[in-house]
């Protein structure tokens, strides 16, 4: 039986996280939560547990903390951070603890719908295991540019330097195991990210405050550069959506 333990000190958050996640046809037989620290270690002392979303601001414990007494027990878990802060800090010592993922609140449901797929790939024993090192590094890669793609400095030469690794192995990881360059890959979230603002009906941003959310100084630059991705202006993709 493989179980997924979501752990976040708000009940709606984690209630109706669950509920979502268990519409998506994921790859376990539980969904059940906890909401703080100490539930979620007592759980773990009872149940083996495949992956946990865990929140970094727990009532009684830090997430991080709550992470590194996981691996121990459980190193076989698989880790998604969940969190309302984007702060480098907790990014790097996720990536020290070996995290699949880092999702930024408000997850939009195209984040999660992302992570089943991972999470089947990862569960699935079928499928061919890459070499461990070089599979973490590019997700860690992965991980860096969705947690910081809203800086504009974002950059090939800033990620390696935070990863301690160098440009050229951290450019070449992504490209074998993504498909992608690190440039195209933060083009391409950038645009998934821009795309998801202009659809949500509730938000009423400018294209310039878009721009800027999504890590563009330069409105301009970022329309032609979302035309040249999605086919239309982010007006016109807007108003058809």
């Amino acid at each position: 039986m493989q179980n997924l333990l979501i752990v976040d000190d708000e009940q709606a958050l984690r209630n109706g996280l669950a509920h979502y996640l268990s519409q998506l046809a994921p790859p376990f037989d539980v969904i059940d939560t906890a909401a703080n620290g100490q539930q979620a270690l007592a759980y773990f002392e009872h149940h083996s547990v495949a992956a946990a979303l865990i929140d970094i601001n727990l009532g009684d414990l830090n997430g991080l903390d709550l992470i590194e007494l996981i691996n121990q027990r459980s190193p076989q878990t698989l880790i998604v951070i969940i969190s309302g802060y984007d702060d480098f800090d907790f990014a790097r010592r996720a990536v020290k603890l070996n995290v699949l993922d880092y999702l930024l609140k408000p997850i939009p449901r195209s984040d999660l719908q992302k992570l089943m797929q991972t999470f089947k790939t990862q569960l699935t024993p079928t499928v061919t295991v890459r070499t461990a090192s070089t599979t973490n590094l590019a997700q860690s890669g992965q991980a860096y540019i969705e947690a910081h793609y809203s800086d504009h400095n974002l950059s090939l030469a800033q990620a390696a330097q935070r990863l301690f690794v160098s440009e050229t192995h951290l450019s070449k990881q992504l490209k074998q195991n993504c498909g992608q360059t690190f440039s195209e890959y933060l083009i391409d979230y950038r645009m998934t990210k821009a795309q998801e603002l202009l659809r949500n009906p509730s938000l009423q941003y400018s294209v310039g405050e878009i721009a800027h959310k999504v890590g563009y100084e330069d409105a301009h630059y970022f329309s032609r550069v979302f035309r040249k991705k999605v086919g239309v202006s982010p007006l016109q993709y807007r108003q058809a959506n």
